[in-house]
């Protein structure tokens, strides 16, 4: 198996891990001592919401230039869904619907995913 496969299943392995921890146990965060409001938490919305959004974006245009927009728009539909996903069910779980966040981002992811699945299935 090329080492590129390897570090590509290993980084895969790493974000699946990464993501079930704070999916399930969202209270790690506050056990890691992350709050918005301090230095650490801070940070670390800085790197998850924004670089990471960031490098996503810069992703995503790449594939533009590579003539691989189908490719960049279904890792958007896929990720746009396990937000919405996500969130719907976190809503719920977490007794959010009357949140005036998630009232505008429920609608507003779903008409995001909605979009990019009549883009990828109609390319």
């Amino acid at each position: 198996m090329p080492f590129v496969d390897v570090a590509a299943i290993g980084t895969a392995l790493y974000f699946f891990g990464f993501g079930a921890g704070f999916v399930f146990k969202p209270e790690l965060a506050s056990r890691l001592g992350l709050a918005w409001t301090n230095a650490a938490g801070r940070t670390e919305v800085r790197c998850y919401y924004g670089a990471v959004s960031w490098a996503l974006g810069g992703f995503i245009l790449s594939t533009v230039a590579d003539d691989r927009a189908v490719d960049g728009v279904t890792l958007a539909l896929v990720l746009a869904s396990a937000v919405l996903v996500t969130r719907a069910i976190g809503t719920v779980v977490d007794g959010g619907r009357r949140e005036a966040y998630n009232r505008v981002a429920l609608p507003t992811e779903a008409a995001f995913v909605l979009a990019l699945a009549i883009a990828r299935f109609t390319a």
